[in-house]
């Protein structure tokens, strides 16, 4: 009986604690159908331990009157000798030598070393527990879950921090800045923009923003993306680590103010005829009309 219990104590003790600890992303996913399954199990390996630990107990008190009490260190020696690293005493190497010679360097048939079999045996015991629990009782989220679940998280993470910063503006909800918004668009077009689109928006290697042909949409929200996100392959770059949503804003706004005021050598027209039936509108592209080029 003792035997018997020395071995299978230790398996169910992992087992309750491998259940227990999965139980906190159960709580992650929608209620699992299953999920009764998973828990009755549980519970039932934590009586039948708490069971066998009591039993146990009382069978170590009855030993102890008979000089015979079951002590730790003596059962985990004779557990890791005979299971887990069979190690073997220095004066028996003979015993495991190999007819392996390299150069004077023998081989012995040893066992690994004992970190590597106790790291093997957990992922062992994890294996069991994963497999039961994400493709057999199917209780944990599975990999499309945890990513709705995780960008849920990060949604609400952006809009706390939208309403904490009040930058709540982006590409869908952008509209034209007012004339001191304009004028900060102006500063940070003459910061960064004008090498590539020239100082009052001709075009120098980027196409010409004061005609009415856009590569990537006319619209404020088309600007506002474009700046945004950028066009990487096109040689635009994304600026929305470099600004913020209120800034791009701007600047988009500035964009969009060039339009018609013919500054000298232009560039010529690149991209699709986009006429706004109402200028700096937020609203989608039906407020627009596009001709191909």
């Amino acid at each position: 009986m003792r035997q018997t219990l020395k071995y299978i104590a230790p398996c169910l003790l992992f087992a309750c604690i491998g259940l227990a600890a999965s139980a906190q992303a159960t709580k992650k996913v929608a209620p699992n159908p299953d999920a009764w399954l998973y828990w009755t199990t549980a519970a039932v390996l934590l009586v039948i331990f708490f069971f066998l630990a009591v039993v146990l107990y009382s069978a170590n008190e009855v030993l102890k009157k008979e000089g015979k009490g079951f002590s730790l260190r003596h059962w985990w020696t004779t557990m890791n000798r005979q299971f887990f690293t069979r190690a073997v005493p220095i004066e028996r190497e003979e015993d495991i030598l190999l007819d392996h010679d390299y150069d004077g360097i023998k081989e012995l048939d040893n066992a690994l070393p004992p970190w590597w079999k106790y790291g093997f045996y957990i992922t062992i015991a994890i294996a069991g527990l994963y497999l039961l629990r994400y493709h057999v009782w199917k209780t944990g989220p599975d990999p499309m879950q945890e990513y709705d679940q995780e960008m849920k998280v990060a949604a609400a993470q952006i809009e706390e921090y939208r309403k904490t910063t009040g930058e709540t503006v982006d590409e869908k909800t952008v509209t034209m800045a007012d004339a001191a918004g304009i004028a900060e668009g102006d500063k940070l077009f003459h910061s960064n923009c004008f090498s590539c689109h020239g100082a009052k928006g001709e075009g120098l290697v980027g196409p010409n923003l004061t005609d009415k042909y856009w590569l990537h949409g006319g619209t404020i929200n088309d600007v506002f993306k474009t700046i945004k996100f950028g066009y990487p392959d096109k040689g635009m770059p994304s600026w929305k680590n470099m600004y913020s949503p209120t800034q791009i804003k701007q600047l988009a706004s500035y964009v969009k103010s060039l339009a018609g005021t013919n500054p000298p050598n232009p560039k010529a027209p690149q991209g699709d005829l986009v006429v706004d039936s109402k200028p700096g509108n937020s609203t989608a592209k039906s407020d627009s009309t596009v001709t191909k080029k």
